[in-house]
């Protein structure tokens, strides 16, 4: 029994279905392709996979926008109130801001938390390699491995 949310943000690449039967909660990056902002690339509502590779293979050169702490804050505190604890896995702070982020927002939360737990992950890693990362832990979890031991 699981008795902690995990969360991530939208670089993970997983699709909104293999999130959902994962159970985790996935924060979209803001995507910029030449002049158009796509906020909801995860789950397609703005712009899905198969369009964005189009795109990539049209010539399009994509980059993302990091998570600010307000965005990771938003999608914390209903968690929270839900009376859970949270297991943040975050895209590499080598190359985005997000984690760092995530950072911020979660020591601000356990100020008006003090009573929840929350674990912020820098995975190292982005993409599908971020999302395969998600995939263990969520499969860890459900053979009931601990917050702290999957932080670790």
């Amino acid at each position: 029994m699981r008795d902690f949310l995990i969360m991530t943000d939208s670089c993970c690449d997983l699709t909104a279905q293999m999130a959902e039967e994962l159970g985790v909660v996935v924060l979209p990056l803001h995507l910029l392709i030449g002049e158009e902002t796509f906020a909801n690339y995860l789950d397609g509502r703005e712009i899905g996979f198969k369009e964005f590779y189009d795109r990539v293979r049209g010539g399009a050169m994509p980059t993302t926008s990091a998570v600010n702490p307000d965005g990771w804050v938003r999608i914390m505190k209903p968690i929270l109130d839900a009376g859970e604890d949270i297991l943040c896995l975050a895209f590499d702070s080598g190359i985005s801001t997000t984690y760092q982020s995530a950072v911020i927002a979660a020591k601000e939360m356990m100020e008006y938390y003090p009573d929840r737990t929350i674990r912020v992950v820098d995975t190292l890693c982005a993409t599908m390699s971020q999302g395969l990362l998600l995939m263990k832990a969520c499969q860890k979890r459900e053979e009931g491995m601990g917050l702290d031991d999957l932080t670790q």
